[in-house]
């Protein structure tokens, strides 16, 4: 059996066992056609009250829907996957890695790009609708058609785990140029590809992507690509090492997408949602580790945990596969719920297929004991933003017990006593101003948010940080709580 680069379900296979007509609507719905387009979708979600009519994005529509005309037609071409064999080594490591960049084949011509649908590329700020777009235009993708969704860091980790089997496979020679193994095997598994949050920030990532994309959307492979980011293409990789070599990938992706900006005045993370208890904290004036804290700490705990188990028995200690070493999980009710301390979760060297793994196992998280932070939990906090990336995009739910709301949770370290879950007193407040940050001028998230961000130097992680709180405040809603998984 063909070991394929990406895992699939039977549906984004196209496999005889899927019922082809019956396509998924939001929070679980269940649609039946034959074939039914973007825009038709947009509009029975819009008259279930389901979505709100907005002209920006039905603008949008119409790029969505000539695409999926174009895909009802389109027939793929048969894809190969090429002897291992017949791949010559680039003659060491180092040189491979140069390769990467370097290697090139027969450019296609206009009229041979021209005869594969030209995917989309759809950027614009957070809250906007993107990925509702991206979602919506995935659903209706025409049946005979293979399809694959995934958020652009679970790809990158599929890829790296991918490239490290062929590699294992065959001696563990890491000289074995097996981008166009991954391409075809790509190409085989998915003929439309749906990235959410398309970024660059690595330069081993910057190297195989564009060998990647540049094998997969040529017409011998066949491959539609739609990518949402909050970047557009020429931001891509903004000052990243060797930028220069990865502008020809960016010149592809213009060229084999049709570029949109979405720019909705409508930001859906502010739209107002009933919001429910999921997070615990203690009222103003009681101590966290106090006695009366605690009990309902204890209450909350059992009480979320109960609901997302649905009321199945809980098992302790459960280790969890992932790349060959056992993650130990320790409570859990598979595959409801995970219960961690943020300790557990936060504090030990987890990377991010650990977490993409959990995400994709369990469809829950209680998340106990999360403490202030401060600059010096910087290694914490990334990979607590790591975690809420896998799961916000798995559609998962969290409940936790917080030192304080999220808001007010990232202090200055003398403000802390010992433990990290009380302060000793609040250091006089800092008197920058930043309504003019970019974090609030791009992307509108409010000046306290940036303030916290403030933290991180690089501009990525600044973003992914405001990025997170907001997700946090949106999975904190009854909306996200009661959606069926």
């Amino acid at each position: 059996m063909l070991k394929t680069l990406l895992s699939a379900s039977e549906c984004s296979l196209g496999r005889p066992a899927c019922a082809a007509r019956t396509v998924r609507l939001f929070h679980g719905s269940v649609f039946v056609n034959e074939e039914i387009s973007p825009l038709n979708r947009y509009n029975d979600l819009v008259h279930q009250g389901r979505l709100r009519d907005d002209s920006y994005q039905r603008t949008i529509l119409a790029s969505l829907e000539g695409l999926h005309s174009h895909l009802v037609k389109y027939t793929p071409p048969k894809v190969e996957v090429p002897d291992i064999n017949s791949l010559k080594p680039a003659g060491g490591f180092s040189k491979m890695l140069g390769g990467l960049f370097a290697k090139k084949s027969h450019a296609p011509t206009k009229e041979e790009e021209a005869s594969v649908p030209h995917g989309i590329y759809l950027y614009g700020d957070v809250g906007c609708g993107k990925t509702m777009l991206m979602d919506l235009f995935y659903d209706t993708v025409p049946s005979h058609l293979a399809k694959q969704r995934l958020h652009f860091h679970q790809f990158m980790q599929n890829l790296h785990k991918r490239s490290h089997q062929l590699k294992q496979e065959h001696g563990g020679k890491q000289d074995i140029d097996v981008i166009p193994i991954l391409a075809s095997e790509l190409s085989q598994t998915a003929t439309v590809l749906c990235f959410d949050e398309f970024q660059v920030t690595d330069v081993a990532d910057a190297m195989l992507l564009r060998r990647l994309l540049t094998l997969v959307l040529r017409p011998d492979h066949g491959l539609i690509l739609f990518a949402t980011s909050n970047r557009a293409p020429d931001d891509l990789y903004i000052n990243g090492i060797q930028r220069e070599t990865f502008i020809p990938c960016i010149q592809l992706i213009k060229r084999m997408t049709n570029v949109i900006y979405l720019n909705s005045p409508t930001d859906y993370r502010k739209v107002p949602k009933p919001v429910s208890n999921v997070y615990y904290s203690p009222p103003p004036g009681v101590a966290f580790n106090s006695a009366s804290s605690r009990s309902q700490q204890k209450k909350h705990i059992e009480t979320w945990y109960e609901y997302f188990s649905q009321g199945h028995s809980p098992e302790y200690d459960v280790p969890l596969k992932i790349w060959g070493r056992d993650l130990v999980v320790p409570k859990c009710t598979p595959p409801y719920v995970a219960q961690f301390s943020f300790h557990d979760l936060c504090g030990n060297p987890l990377a991010a297929g650990d977490y993409l793994t959990l995400a994709t196992t369990f469809s829950a998280f209680v998340i106990t004991e999360i403490p202030y932070l401060t600059i010096d939990s910087r290694n914490e906090v990334r990979r607590f933003i790591t975690f809420l990336d896998a799961v916000y995009d798995a559609k998962g739910r969290i409940a936790v017990t917080v030192a304080a709301p999220f808001s007010d949770l990232f202090v200055e370290p003398e403000d802390l006593s010992e433990g990290n879950f009380n302060l000793v007193g609040k250091s006089e407040e800092d008197s920058a101003d930043f309504t003019n940050d970019d974090l609030v001028t791009k992307h509108g998230f409010n000046p306290k948010i940036a303030k916290q961000a403030s933290m991180f130097a690089v501009d990525e992680e600044r973003f992914a940080f405001a990025r997170a709180l907001s997700r946090l405040s949106q999975m904190s809603t009854q909306d996200w709580v009661d959606r069926e998984v």
